[in-house]
């Protein structure tokens, strides 16, 4: 009940608020599943990324049915594979890389003290930027961190228990995702069927050349910063390679994170040798950006540097690193979803414009990009009554 206007014999009238039951019942539900949602984001991630891994391979297990495999066979022999793969990492990798982290913390100040050295007097703020990254290691918040009871132990236990989930989750999703798929397309009303059975296939190669490209990419940095480090006799090798192949995951910012502290471990051997890493870690991008990518990744990934940046920027305040990561391949999409799901709610234009944009960006011509912006057609674009223009014009 609440007061309303006075009446005609000046009292006060009452108007009365009535919120339905299932109204309010509605709302408790949303406020549910928002708080679930909440409380399982982390499994969901785990989730997504157990999905991108099982796309990746599922044409490795299409490959194996072609040949006589059954589904369980194959799925088998590429869990087998990859079972294996994470075997050789803990028995080959993982030794070295442990005693090669207790190295370096034992010599952290040794280290510290001849990369100060290395710096000319007449460099302070080169000695601020070297000072302030040896510091992280023994700030305040670390500090604690590491002082906490097993932190150690608890790391080794959850890393290994990720790995397994994410691996017994793929390994699912390979043998019977064809019918978690079905179940979930249950939910998408019938009509809409048809674009999800166009949609699903072209998304999946967009998602099968990031993370198959990506896991390649990522291999050949890690062997060619580990080679560089190793000719230099840089201190760390294995942690910084490793580093330089995660990181690579993350483009643009990953160079800065997988150069800074390779630079300032070879400053430990001699400036001459901070140099030489610096400019080979930067030559490598630059051939990885401009050679390697467009040739690993394909056409199916065609993303302007401004794209990637807003991606990044967008993702990572959402979901910080792993946001970043995960919404790659999504924007990637995005075309793909235009071109099916939002063709009748945008004009015909729009399509022909970014159609002809992400042809352009693939060839590297700027024909389309001056077409737009003069508000001329492209070639090969029909027009209204039918024809095809055999070049730009009004």
């Amino acid at each position: 009940m609440s007061a309303g206007p006075d009446d005609r014999n000046g009292r006060p009238s009452r108007v009365r608020i009535e919120i339905p039951f299932a109204t309010i019942a509605r709302l408790l539900v949303a406020a549910l599943l928002v708080v679930v949602v909440l409380k399982l984001w982390l499994l969901f991630l785990i989730f997504l990324v157990a999905v991108l891994f099982a796309v990746t391979l599922y044409p490795v297990v299409s490959w194996l049915q072609n040949r006589g495999f059954s589904r369980g066979v194959a799925v088998a022999t590429v869990g087998v594979t990859v079972l294996a793969l994470i075997l050789a990492f803990a028995v080959f990798v993982l030794p070295p890389l442990v005693g090669q982290l207790i190295r370096l913390g034992q010599n952290f100040p040794a280290y510290r003290d001849r990369v100060e050295a290395h710096i000319p007097a007449d460099q302070p703020f080169l000695k601020e930027i070297a000072s302030e990254i040896f510091d992280l290691p023994t700030s305040p918040g670390i500090r604690r961190w590491l002082e906490q009871p097993l932190v150690w132990g608890k790391i080794a236990v959850g890393v290994v228990a990720l790995t397994f989930f994410l691996y017994v989750l793929t390994m699912y999703l390979l043998l019977d995702g064809k019918r978690v798929y079905a179940w979930v397309l249950a939910y998408v009303p019938r009509r809409f069927r048809k674009r999800m059975a166009d949609t699903v296939p072209e998304v999946s190669d967009v998602v099968f050349a990031y993370v198959g490209g990506q896991i390649v990419t990522s291999a050949i940095t890690t062997v060619v910063t580990f080679g560089i480090l190793v000719g230099f006799g840089v201190p760390g090798a294995v942690p910084l390679a490793l580093l330089a192949g995660l990181a690579d995951v993350v483009p643009i910012i990953g160079v800065v994170i997988s150069t800074a502290p390779a630079v300032l471990m070879a400053l430990t051997v001699s400036p001459l040798a901070g140099l030489g890493v610096l400019f080979l870690y930067v030559l490598y991008h630059v051939v990885e950006t401009y050679v390697l990518v467009p040739r690993i990744y394909g056409r199916r990934l065609q993303l302007s540097t401004l794209a990637v940046l807003l991606a990044l920027i967008v993702g990572g305040t959402l979901q910080g690193i792993v946001g970043a990561v995960l919404i790659l391949p999504l924007v990637a999409a995005y075309p793909i979803i235009e071109r099916i799901w939002l063709h009748d709610y945008l004009s015909s234009e729009v399509i022909h414009d970014h159609s002809a944009l992400e042809r352009a960006a693939e060839s590297g011509s700027d024909q389309a990009v001056d077409a737009v912006l003069q508000g001329q057609r492209h070639q090969g674009e029909r027009t209204a009554e039918g024809v095809v223009l055999p070049s730009n014009r009004r």
